[in-house]
């Protein structure tokens, strides 16, 4: 076991992501009682941050880099040689926000397994979540270039290998088992929940009101702002760059918006909902859209 090591944990995000991505840092450092060796990949600029340390480029080609679903998505598969394939590393999603202990996944059993990771992550599909994985770095190298000529070939699309499915793992036969399904709870939240994964899109907390576990994650949030953690100029950025909604230092409540969504009618848990539902405000309220000049 790797009872007396760092916990090591690489972060996948970009430059828009800053406020979820300090949220998880928080949660992390505020449950595990070992010590925690952070690694933030910033696809927006191509960079690696460790802990404190100054950002350094990530050995990523354009080629592969171009190839990204998220701006993170292929950052991942660089984790075993930043480790020079030597021990574990877990890797997370930014739009995460971890309850427990990190140290109780990073210690599991694998058996001799590669990776763990989520199983039967989608309906109906063979295939593995892998927004949350625990890799052995001895048991994985992944020759990005080669990768994506066998996708160009034919052999496997890159959908395929993101969620390691079966058309990858023939050509690839890496080794998964399923890691404890608690530590990757998509959208949902109870007491046996260990890390949520607020994996819808359209109503992640950050961006949109309505989430029905929104008040979690502005817990978490709220407190990382507290510490010092997420800065004034990490909100002013955001909230210029429009890469948050507008009111997340002082959210409307969900039943605020229940409430107007039935008295002015329509809906308001999508953005388009929320964006007729505002206009009808403005409009009752006699307020007019402001124009850029």
């Amino acid at each position: 076991m790797q009872s007396q090591s760092p916990v090591r944990v690489f972060i996948g995000s970009g430059e828009a992501s800053v406020l979820e991505r300090k949220t998880l840092i928080h949660s992390l450092r505020k449950h595990t009682k070992r010590e925690l060796d952070i690694y933030v990949f910033n696809g927006t600029h191509n960079s690696i941050e460790r802990n404190d340390e100054p950002p350094v480029l990530a050995e990523m080609s354009m080629n592969v880099k171009y190839r990204n679903y998220t701006e993170f998505s292929n950052y991942r598969w660089l984790i075993p040689s930043i480790c020079n394939h030597q021990g574990r590393a877990i890797f997370l999603d930014s739009d995460m926000v971890c309850l427990k202990d990190i140290c109780e996944l990073f210690d599991a059993d694998m058996s001799g397994h590669s990776m763990l990771a989520k199983a039967e992550a989608y309906k109906g599909d063979m295939s593995w979540g892998m927004s949350n994985i625990l890799f052995d770095c001895s048991k994985c190298n992944f020759d990005l270039e080669q990768i994506f000529r066998n996708v160009d070939q034919g052999l496997f699309t890159n959908t395929e290998f993101q969620q390691m499915a079966p058309n990858f793992l023939a050509q690839h036969p890496y080794s998964l088992a399923a890691l404890d399904s608690n530590w990757n709870s998509f959208d949902h939240y109870d007491e046996n929940t260990k890390l949520i994964h607020y994996t819808n899109l359209r109503t992640q907390p950050w961006k949109f009101a309505g989430h029905k576990h929104e008040s979690l994650w502005f817990k978490y949030f709220n407190e990382a702002r507290k510490s010092g953690l997420i800065t004034i100029s990490d909100i002013d950025k955001t909230l210029a760059r429009a890469y948050s909604r507008q009111d997340i230092m002082d959210p409307v409540s969900p039943t605020t918006l229940k409430i107007a969504a039935s008295t002015l009618g329509g809906s308001w848990t999508s953005q388009s909902g929320f964006k007729t539902l505002k206009n009808r405000l403005r409009k009752l309220l006699g307020i007019k859209k402001k124009h850029a000049a």
